[in-house]
């Protein structure tokens, strides 16, 4: 585990960490979440020593971080990391040599570094590009070799400042797979990132910061926490779910969905016309997430199950429970209390 123990930082006067603890698992992805100026990048750069901490610790597989050359080294070989510019990582004309660097540094031989080159290619998915010069990669191809480059060293843990960061939907797909394909072996990964969508995907464990602050830290995502903190998330519609039992508001709707037999029967009764009959809570986030916005009239029964299924998804979530007092949902609970 690589964890910080009341962590303080600043550039000059300002102060950018403010008593951060902060904790991440081997075979866990850590997601670490925020809006810029959050201190996320500067958290990172102590993980693996290219940063000293004005006050506090950090600890790795329990033992503390040493600053002199020798223990730096060390540190690096077990904690990679892997910048968001793939340019400020990459030092080598070809992508076989950039990849070898650090383990050719480590004294391995040249029958091993072709081995260890092959393998971190495949991993991340450059099988065949050994001879070619890095100057002509994509840009996503940048960031699959700069990943190449840190596994090459087969650390225990790696740090991934913004991976998806201008990269395509193919892109992102390949850093999703390379996350997963750590995960598996064993690796312990810790993921800084603006995108909600990608958090999602590989996350384990989620832990938001604000104003140098961890704000909270859980193995769910909160998607109107992570609004408020500034992190990408879609372009969504809304959701506005009444009971069935309650009074129907005047509401400018897209769709109106009635979920249940007693929601169908209220909606009868108020010749309401209904757009979504089946499949309807399904059907109502996804009109939500294409940014409609969709009136759910739900059998009261129902609303936990909706309040339970709707957090999972990046939509704007709001219960009326008398007709017109609007509760926002928040599936770990509410913002203010989680700034201390």
């Amino acid at each position: 585990m690589i964890e910080t123990r009341n962590l303080w930082f600043g550039y000059d006067k300002a102060e950018v960490l403010r008593g951060v603890n902060f904790r991440a698992a081997r075979r866990e992805v850590t997601v670490l979440m925020g809006r810029n100026g959050a201190g996320k990048t500067t958290l990172l750069m102590h993980l693996n020593g290219l940063l000293k901490p004005r006050r506090g610790e950090i600890r790795v597989d329990g033992k503390k971080v040493s600053y002199d050359r020798k223990s730096l080294i060390e540190l690096r070989k077990k904690v990679a990391y892997v910048f968001q510019n793939p340019d400020d990582q990459i030092i080598a004309p070809t992508v076989s040599q950039d990849v070898a660097f650090g383990p050719a540094n480590l004294g391995f031989k040249e029958d091993e570094l072709k081995v260890i080159v092959n393998e971190a290619l495949r991993v991340v998915g450059l099988e065949g590009y050994e001879r070619r010069l890095c100057s002509t990669l994509s840009g996503g191809e940048k960031k699959k070799l700069a990943i190449a480059s840190a596994i090459a060293m087969d650390p225990e843990y790696v740090i991934m400042d913004e991976p998806t960061a201008g990269v395509d939907a193919l892109g992102f797909k390949a850093v999703v797979e390379i996350v997963e394909r750590l995960r598996g072996r064993g690796k312990g990964l810790i993921v800084s990132t603006h995108d909600f969508d990608l958090a999602k995907a590989i996350g384990d464990k989620f832990v938001f910061m604000d104003a140098g602050k961890v704000v909270y830290e859980g193995d769910e995502v909160d998607f109107s926490l992570a609004r408020k903190l500034g992190i990408r998330t879609f372009q969504s519609g809304k959701l506005i779910v009444v009971p069935h039992n309650t009074g129907i508001p005047d509401v400018s709707a897209d769709f109106v969905a009635a979920m249940g037999y007693k929601a169908k029967e209220r909606a009868m009764k108020e010749g309401i016309n209904v757009d979504i009959t089946s499949t309807v809570l399904e059907r109502s986030i996804l009109r939500a997430i294409e940014g409609h916005t969709v009136l759910l009239i739900c059998s009261a029964e129902m609303l936990n199950v909706v309040r339970r299924e709707v957090v999972k998804f990046p939509v704007y979530f709001e219960i009326l429970e008398d007709g017109k007092t609007r509760v926002e949902v928040k599936s770990i609970g509410d913002f203010n209390s989680c700034v201390g």
